[in-house]
């Protein structure tokens, strides 16, 4: 598709470049950088000036003038695939069930339907036969809670379980085994940066619902009409087989800057690595995203937790490093001054290779949070005080995590020190003493500091600490006449 481009300084403000690709009839505004021609689309100028980022410079959405993410790229189909032979080679049976017999109510109801979201994505990434589908996220060419009432009205296999008028959206269960989300396909905009979408239109064209979402691979569209087909009007198919993560348009980090994190998640999670363009808008969004956001909030902190809490493996021991050599974890807090030093950055990037272990061994304690939160105490260990209270606060930690953050935060420097003496002859009281007081996820991070420096009396140690944890934790000293 040919565009027309009117040259534009980069640190242009992008309200006066959108007066100038206005006033000069053109689709874009660019520059030149190292011999690329740099461009913005008239769209996204028009969606920045909409958030309020009218003073930003135009270069902090620019992408080479030859990527796909630019407006009209995402308007057309550019593969369908096939994959209705697969179904049940890799979902289980009660499930294809269920897609059959929404195909035929779906006819019924004359409307449209579509799986979109990791279920579609996982089924072209991985070969395996998938043993478990609980949750569905189903999109709706339509209305989604007159589709979710149909049927109820016509099926005794579906119940609705919840609905949600004002966002457009119903929980439908299917027999015992199932939980379907159906929504209207929508389109959304996003009043500031970082704030929740508003809905603005349902039931648009599938295409329109595309654009909204966060990346190429979780944007390809599991057909139920015509079932088995997968669409992709975003080079999603293209991206999995590359294994590249790419965001669908240059707004996409000032939008949702907690996409960010959730790219970091899948790269670890998947093995993928950043589209050039994608990483280029995350520099951008670091290095400019501070003029009209402050960071940290619930959905960064959720996001925290998924990257984080991954299955520890090299693959995200190099992300976390990512995360703290490119000033990502500023996510958390983007006035922070602080900026982590060599050694904190080995030992983030490090905990990896030692945790695993420790999880393993204090298995029958830990739950559900476990790895975020001693990744926790090492990315707030060194931070100075007061921008720990400044970060925790603005993230949203619970008591708790603070508690065993700060405790961490003190008792880090003397830890070899303090456990050095201890071997396995150790008396209940010596051992009792050592421990007593100590939060349990401090102390699995004392374990893991250990295991930098001594990993032989680190396992001395964690077998000691299992004792008191079976035998001794609920003692308490009583004192009588």
């Amino acid at each position: 598709m040919q565009h027309s481009v009117t040259p534009a300084d980069p640190q242009l403000p992008i309200a006066e470049a959108l007066q100038l690709a206005i006033s000069k009839k053109a689709d874009m505004v660019g520059f030149e950088r190292d011999q690329k021609r740099m461009v913005a689309h008239r769209d996204d100028l028009s969606k920045m000036n909409a958030m309020g980022l009218s003073s930003l410079p135009v270069e902090c959405i620019a992408v080479p003038e030859t990527s796909p993410l630019l407006r009209g790229e995402r308007t057309r189909l550019n593969q369908s695939e096939d994959y209705s032979r697969r179904l049940t080679a890799y979902f289980p049976v009660y499930f294809v069930a269920a897609l059959y017999e929404l195909q035929s109510l779906m006819q019924r109801f004359s409307a449209k339907a579509f799986v979109i979201g990791g279920i579609t994505r996982d089924l072209l990434l991985f070969k395996e036969k998938r043993l478990s589908v609980k949750d569905v996220d189903m999109t709706v060419e339509g209305d989604a809670l007159a589709f979710a009432a149909f049927l109820t009205e016509n099926s005794r296999n579906f119940t609705v379980e919840e609905q949600f008028p004002e966002f457009g959206t119903a929980k439908v269960r299917y027999k015992d085994s199932l939980m379907f989300d159906f929504a209207s396909t929508r389109q959304e905009i996003y009043p500031h940066c970082g704030a929740l979408p508003v809905v603005v239109n349902r039931g648009v064209p599938l295409v329109n619902d595309i654009i909204r979402r966060d990346f190429t691979v979780n944007a390809l569209a599991f057909s139920i009409h015509e079932l088995g087909h997968v669409l992709d009007y975003a080079n999603g198919f293209q991206d999995i087989q590359t294994r590249h993560l790419r965001v669908l348009h240059p707004v996409s980090f000032f939008e949702d800057p907690s996409r960010i994190l959730r790219a970091m998640k899948f790269c670890a999670r998947f093995d993928f690595e950043l589209g050039e363009e994608t990483a280029l808008l995350l520099e951008n969004f670091l290095e400019y995203g501070g003029q009209c956001y402050k960071g940290g909030g619930e959905r960064i902190k959720q996001e925290l937790k998924g990257f984080l809490a991954a299955a520890e493996s090299q693959c995200k021991s190099q992300w976390i490093r990512f995360f703290i050599e490119k000033d990502c974890y500023r996510l958390l807090n983007m006035e922070t001054a602080y900026r982590p030093g060599a050694e904190t950055i080995e030992r983030l990037s490090g905990v990896c290779s030692i945790l695993p272990e420790i999880e393993s061994a204090l298995s029958s304690y830990v739950d559900r949070d476990f790895l975020f939160d001693v990744y926790l105490c090492f990315l707030c260990a060194d931070m100075p005080e007061d921008e720990f209270q400044k970060t925790t606060q603005r993230l949203g930690l619970t008591r708790h995590e603070r508690e065993f953050a700060e405790h961490f935060r003190r008792i880090k420097p003397q830890v070899v020190e303090r456990f050095g003496a201890l071997h396995d002859f150790s008396s209940a009281a010596e051992i009792y003493d050592l421990f007593h007081g100590i939060p349990f996820v401090t102390l699995a991070a004392c374990l893991v500091e250990l295991g930098f420096s001594n990993p032989k009396h680190m396992r001395t140690v964690q077998e000691a600490f299992l004792k008191y944890k079976r035998k001794w934790e609920k003692l308490r000293l009583e004192l009588d006449g």
